[in-house]
């Protein structure tokens, strides 16, 4: 028999889900709200992070997870054939919730081969399909089973993603997991053709669409709830397009394929108390507490070099486990002792001189910044800009390089880089740091490879802190 299975898949994925338990286990919110659950896989998460089906809610504008919840959810509702097509399960849909979602998903499977370039093989496992329809209707009906099992209590609407957080979106004690279509008609492509088979309540709405992330993320950025946003590309951290309060929590790239996308979760707010609990994950121990505190004209910054491991450490804690966002050298940022930022950086160009054009100096070279994160902070919602500041002070450099050859030969460089492939044409973390955008290229997938740099002033510490304090440090959640 031809593998009836349709659902029940891992999306997102198990590290990515792994993550999102543990959040939630640590939270311990009063509700988690699921507005698009697709499969219901985040709601499975919430159960297995100790939530109580009562305290899960879910919604979305699909028939499969319309069939899918009012399953679980034991309520019928309507769903009558309108295509001669649905003829082999015609039976099943005055036999209840159970039987009707059976349907739905016998049918989802057989327009999927007629979606692809059919092909002998792909003809003889549509036929065997349609042949044995008792029998996957029997094994579809005993799997949605053991999800009403499995998640029967929770409440689940066919509705709309925002009317979903327009309800929740201010309880602070609520979590909301929104993981939206990541292309342009990304349900007519996974549910192709099943609507023109059946007839159903359908919800009356627009689907999502790329160019409603920026309208989503400024509502849920100043909303209450702790939001944790699914974010798939094949750039680098996301956040930066969306400012504040956003910032990357966990990145998960597959190492099977160069091709898979890194999968983010970008949060409207600190995880701290859950991050730092999560050091059994990483190769060392921490060096440096966390800085949590108050920033004042007396507060001291300064720079060191740290050993890879260090670097990986806080690097790893900030933003999960990433591929390429390897440097070669690596510093910390620290406020009177405690973590503020880690940063990687590429300066073999530098030190050496390689690559230098003819009539320029090694000392022109800009020193290339491979990542630089921050210590998320409940109070300063611009804490990340004093460390962008700090890479385009000389008095960073000192501390760090101050009494190496290459370094007292050529003093601070006067340039650093940073280049990153992002779905967004700007950087909104850069402005008013000193970092502009020299270059934005257009990719053939539709990203924009943006390239930022800046002049490194020379500014000591005191000054750089104050002139963040100046600009930014009234500026908080």
């Amino acid at each position: 028999m031809a593998n009836p299975d349709i659902l029940f898949r891992g999306i997102p994925r198990a590290r990515t889900r792994g993550y999102t338990a543990n959040v939630i286990a640590a939270m311990r919110p009063e509700i988690v709200v699921v507005p698009c659950c697709g499969s219901f896989s985040l709601a499975v998460v919430a159960i297995e992070a100790g939530m109580q089906p009562s305290e899960i809610v879910c919604g979305d504008i699909s028939l499969y997870s319309t069939a899918l919840g009012y399953a679980i959810m034991d309520q019928d509702w309507r769903l009558e054939l309108k295509d001669e097509r649905g003829e082999t399960v015609k039976s099943y849909l005055d036999q209840g919730p159970i039987a009707k979602a059976a349907a739905v998903f016998f049918m989802l499977r057989v327009l999927q081969y007629d979606r692809k370039v059919m092909k002998a093989w792909h003809i003889d496992h549509q036929r065997e399909l349609l042949l044995n329809v008792d029998a996957y209707m029997l094994q579809l009906q005993e799997a949605v089973s053991e999800m009403r099992e499995r998640l029967h209590g929770i409440e689940y609407h066919a509705r709309d993603m925002w009317d979903t957080l327009e309800e929740h979106r201010q309880n602070p004690k609520a979590v909301l997991l929104t993981n939206p279509p990541r292309y342009d008609g990304g349900y007519d492509r996974m549910f192709a053709g099943i609507d023109a088979i059946f007839d159903w309540d359908e919800p009356e709405i627009g689907q999502f669409r790329e160019a409603d992330y920026k309208r989503l993320m400024d509502l849920l950025g100043e909303s209450e709830a702790h939001t944790m946003m699914y974010y798939a590309t094949q750039g680098e951290d996301p956040t930066p397009l969306w400012g504040e309060p956003w910032r990357a929590v966990f990145a998960d790239r597959p190492g099977n394929t160069k091709r898979s996308g890194v999968n983010w979760i970008i949060a409207n707010g600190s995880y701290k108390d859950h991050m730092i609990a999560r050091t059994a994950m990483h190769q060392g121990k921490p060096k440096y507490p966390l800085f949590m505190g108050e920033l004042s004209a007396e507060s001291v910054l300064t720079a060191h070099r740290e050993h890879k491991a260090v670097g990986d450490f806080y690097r790893d804690l900030f933003i999960h486990r990433i591929e390429g966002a390897q440097g070669e050298v690596y510093l910390s940022l620290l406020v009177d002792g405690y973590l503020l930022g880690v940063i990687g950086l590429h300066l073999q160009s530098f030190r050496s001189g390689s690559g230098v054009l003819k009539g320029t100096k090694a000392s022109d070279l800009p020193v290339k910044v491979v990542f630089a994160f921050s210590v998320p902070h409940d109070v300063y919602a611009r804490l990340h800009k004093l460390t962008l500041m700090s890479l385009l002070s000389s008095w960073l450099w000192d501390d760090c390089f101050a009494g190496q050859g290459w370094y007292d030969i050529r003093g601070c460089p006067r340039m650093i880089q940073s280049t990153m492939l992002t779905p967004y044409p700007e950087n909104k973390t850069a402005r008013g740091t000193g970092l502009k955008m020299r270059s934005r290229d257009r990719q053939d997938d539709g990203s924009f490879k943006l390239v930022y740099d800046g002049k490194v002033v020379d500014r000591t510490r005191e000054e750089t802190l104050k002139v963040w304090l100046d600009k930014f440090g009234k500026q908080t959640r």
